[in-house]
């Protein structure tokens, strides 16, 4: 029994370390550094990404390109580090790596963080639509005594009125969101750099 339990490890193991590869065989064995790197770049992968690519490959005994990679990944920084990207990976929930640089990486964090909070604030509202949703539903469900209908009505105002107050609260982060993008672009432009 022991050996089994031993055997099911192992090949648990090796699937969960099999689907954290960042390239296939085939990839690797393409080479196509400059694409791969451009592609990181372009999704805002971190630097170190590079050391999953080797780690990958190297499994199948091929070794990374690091100057084309690295050329490719610069490419790949240009088209992610735009101020309209970080409005929109902030606004999708997506983690920001820090990857772009000066003034405009600064800016760019900026824009992402102001995302950030639009997005979390409706992640709170789905969640509270869920919670009024299910209230409707115990309202709905067999015969509800009397206090327990009053009750789910209490509940069911209280939380109609904090979705009003998240609604205005949502209102005002992107009004926050679109200002913040708006003085970064124009601070940006006034440095003579694209954004």
């Amino acid at each position: 029994m022991s050996r089994l339990l031993v055997v099911c490890a192992a090949l648990c193991a090796v699937l969960v370390l099999a689907s954290c590869a960042t390239l296939s065989q085939e990839q690797c064995e393409a080479g196509d550094w400059r694409a791969i790197g451009f592609n990181d770049g372009a999704d805002g992968r971190p630097a170190d990404r590079i050391s999953s690519h080797a780690q990958a490959c190297s499994e199948y005994g091929i070794p990374v390109d690091s100057a084309l990679y690295q050329t490719g990944r610069t490419e790949g920084l240009r088209v992610y580090c735009r101020l309209a990207n970080a409005e929109r990976q902030g606004r999708s929930g997506e983690r920001y790596y820090g990857v772009c640089q000066g003034e405009l990486g600064a800016a760019f964090a900026r824009v992402h963080a102001a995302g950030e909070e639009v997005y979390d604030l409706e992640v709170d509202l789905n969640n509270l639509d869920s919670e009024i949703d299910a209230t409707l539903a115990q309202l709905r469900r067999g015969n509800p005594t009397p206090e327990q209908v009053a009750a789910l009505t209490r509940e069911l105002t209280a939380l109609q009125i904090e979705r009003r107050v998240l609604d205005q609260r949502i209102r005002s982060a992107e009004q926050r969101l679109s200002a913040q993008r708006r003085q970064e672009e124009i601070g940006l432009s006034l440095a003579g750099i694209a954004s």
